[in-house]
């Protein structure tokens, strides 16, 4: 089945191009609509194919050339062969359509904020060394190690691809796993590594708060957005809060900003060490009014007698039906979902309407240039 010929109509979730063949919906990675593109089919499925471009016959008038030398082998971008003001487009379409799809809801979007720049905002980076000791990602769906070009990934800030270059050989051990972060005073920091001392864990900052974080814990990862997203997710309550619910907490990224629209906060984590964080940022920042739970989203949640305002940050999977039900039994006046995943977004939100909750808004913000995950963030009201 090479050599054949499609024009993509659209990119869709997952960063694919969509088209038809044989009867079939075709997906194809790194494709634009409008690409007429020569390609072969990798998998077929009862309903779908997926394939890959062979050629590029007649390329889209969206297409540019990605600034990445690895695009499309490593994986980790899907959409820099587009424009910036394209791929907002696409994300934003994509968040529409799994609403109206998987949802079955019809709504707009109120505002897409895009980051600053496309290169230079993850704080944060795993990666591993091949079989040579050069540093880079490892390919989609593969222990493969893509080496980083020569310039060192676009994604990383200059300081942090300056510091990968500079690794020494004698720690350059063939398949080790390497995180770096870079901390908010500019300075960087490895685990993983041979001879080179690592901090139990270091200093982030957000909307003006410290967070201690530990090397595998989670925070976000584009300094350059993350004050808009904090202060966008707090702007959105209407009523007052005597009492805030913030599930999958983390080390407390939202939850030490709701301390001063609440008169109480409950942060629940279930990661022993992300809560040893958020204890001790607030401390750091003299906060008196929240205190945090250890322990499953889906257990705790039932265990919450009252809530005005509920936020949830969940996993990549979504709201857990346990946890749902919780969430449902509480009846908080306003809940805010925030999540990097439309479909389980769309899904969740849906499930929330069905008990008598409107979808008061809905924003995106990107930040995850170059790829396809898009935060996008929803406010419900109690009817």
């Amino acid at each position: 089945m090479d050599g054949q010929t499609v024009k993509i109509k659209k990119v869709v979730y997952g960063g694919l191009g969509l088209t038809h063949h044989d009867g079939k919906t075709l997906f194809i990675p790194y494709t634009a609509p409008g690409d007429i593109v020569e390609f072969k089919v990798t998998e077929a499925k009862k309903k779908c194919l997926f394939g890959e471009v062979s050629r590029i016959l007649e390329p889209s008038p969206a297409r540019i050339t990605p600034e990445c030398p690895v695009f499309g082998i490593c994986g980790g971008c899907h959409l820099l062969h587009m424009s910036y003001a394209d791929e907002l487009e696409v994300k934003k379409e994509t968040v529409l359509e799994n609403l109206s799809k998987i949802g079955k809801i019809k709504t707009g979007i109120e505002n897409i904020t895009g980051s600053p720049s496309r290169k230079g905002y993850r704080n944060h980076a795993v990666f591993w060394f091949d079989s040579e000791g050069r540093p880079g990602f490892r390919m989609s769906g593969s222990n493969t190690v893509v080496p980083f070009p020569e310039e060192g990934c676009l994604l990383l800030p200059e300081k942090v691809r300056e510091k990968i270059s500079g690794i020494p050989e004698t720690s350059r051990v063939p398949g080790r796993e390497v995180r770096v972060r870079i901390d908010r005073y500019g300075m960087v920091h490895f685990w993983g590594l041979d001879d080179i001392i690592s901090p139990p864990d270091i200093l982030m900052e957000a909307a003006g708060y410290n967070f201690p974080v530990t090397p595998e814990s989670f925070f976000q990862v584009n300094t350059l957005m993350n004050d808009d997203l904090v202060k966008t997710v707090v702007s959105l309550p209407r009523g007052t809060a005597r009492k805030l619910v913030d599930l999958y907490c983390g080390v407390g990224f939202f939850t030490l900003p709701f301390s001063r629209i609440a008169d109480e906060v409950i942060g629940i984590e279930r990661d022993p060490q992300a809560v040893k964080n958020a204890s001790a940022a607030l401390k750091l920042n003299k906060i008196g009014n929240v205190r945090f739970r250890k322990g499953r989203a889906e257990d705790e949640i039932h265990r919450v007698r009252e809530a005005d305002i509920l936020i949830a940050d969940p996993p990549r999977s979504g709201i857990p039906d346990s946890a749902m039900k919780g969430i449902i039994r509480l009846r908080p006046d306003e809940i805010i979902i925030v999540s990097c995943e439309p479909p389980t977004f769309s899904r969740d939100v849906a499930k929330l309407i069905d008990t008598g909750y409107i979808l008061s808004g809905v924003r995106l913000i990107d930040m995850f240039p170059g790829t396809f995950h898009i935060e996008t963030i929803g406010l419900l009201r109690r009817q």
